[in-house]
C-alpha cells in the first residue's frame, strides 16, 4: 500500500494527504515525474500483487484485504471524496485482493507498447520499473525470512494501520458501486488497433 499512498500523493487527490497518510516514511524512493507516471508504477506494483497473492495460502489472503480496508478507514477515504479515477483504481485495487483480476489481465493483455524494445527509451523506463519494486520486494523477502519454519497457527500478523476493516471494507463497497464506467477505465495505456 506503500506505492497506492504515493500514488495518491503525487496524483493530488487530497489537499490533507500528508496528514491522513500512514506511511509517514514512505520506501517508494524511485523519482516520480507525474500522475501519469505513478499510475503506471502503481499498476506495475499491482501486477506483482496480482501473481504473489494468487500463490499465497487464503487465510494470507484475508489478512491482506483486513489491511487495505483498515488502511481505506484510516486514511478517510469514502464515497464522498473520492475523485473518480481514483474510484477506479481503488476499485481494481479491491478486486485484485478478491482474486477478480479478469479486467486487469485483459488490460494488461491489450496493453499499448508504448517504446521500442531496443531503445535506450526502453531500457531506462525498465531499469526504473525495476529500481520502483525493490523496496516492496526486500521487505517481503523480510517477512518471509521472518516466517521461515513456522506453521500458519504460529503467525501472529500484527495490524499496521489503526483504521476498522468493517468501516472500510463498507467504505470501499460504496466507493466500488459509485464508480461509472469501469469498463472505459485502463490499467495500463491500451493498443488502439484490438477491439477487446
Amino acid at each position: 500500500m506503500e506505492f497506492l499512498e504515493k500514488y495518491i500523493e503525487v496524483a493530488g487527490y487530497f489537499p490533507d494527504w500528508k496528514n491522513r497518510k500512514q506511511f509517514q516514511d514512505n520506501d517508494v524512493k524511485r523519482p516520480i515525474k507525474g500522475p501519469e507516471d505513478a499510475e503506471e508504477c502503481f499498476s506495475v506494483v499491482l501486477l506483482g500483487l496480482k501473481n504473489t497473492i494468487k500463490r499465497k495460502p487464503h487465510f494470507l489472503q484475508e489478512e491482506l484485504k483486513e489491511e487495505y480496508y483498515r488502511w481505506i478507514n484510516a486514511v478517510g477515504i469514502d464515497v464522498n471524496n473520492c475523485p473518480e479515477r481514483l474510484k477506479h483504481i481503488l476499485f481494481g485495487f479491491n478486486e485484485i485482493l478478491e482474486g477478480r483480476s479478469e479486467k486487469f489481465d485483459r488490460d494488461l493483455e491489450n496493453s499499448e507498447q508504448t517504446l521500442d524494445p531496443n531503445s535506450s527509451e526502453y531500457a531506462e523506463e525498465f531499469n526504473k520499473t525495476f529500481a520502483a519494486v525493490q523496496a516492496p520486494l526486500r521487505n517481503e523477502r523480510k517477512v518471509a525470512e521472518s516466517l521461515a519454519d513456522k506453521k500458519h497457527n504460529e503467525i501472529h500478523i500484527e495490524s499496521k494501520f489503526s483504521g476498522n476493516a468493517e468501516k472500510g471494507k463498507n467504505a470501499i463497497g460504496r466507493v466500488a458501486s459509485s464508480t461509472r464506467n469501469h469498463h472505459n477505465f485502463h490499467f495500463f495505456p491500451q493498443n488502439k488497433t484490438s477491439f477487446r
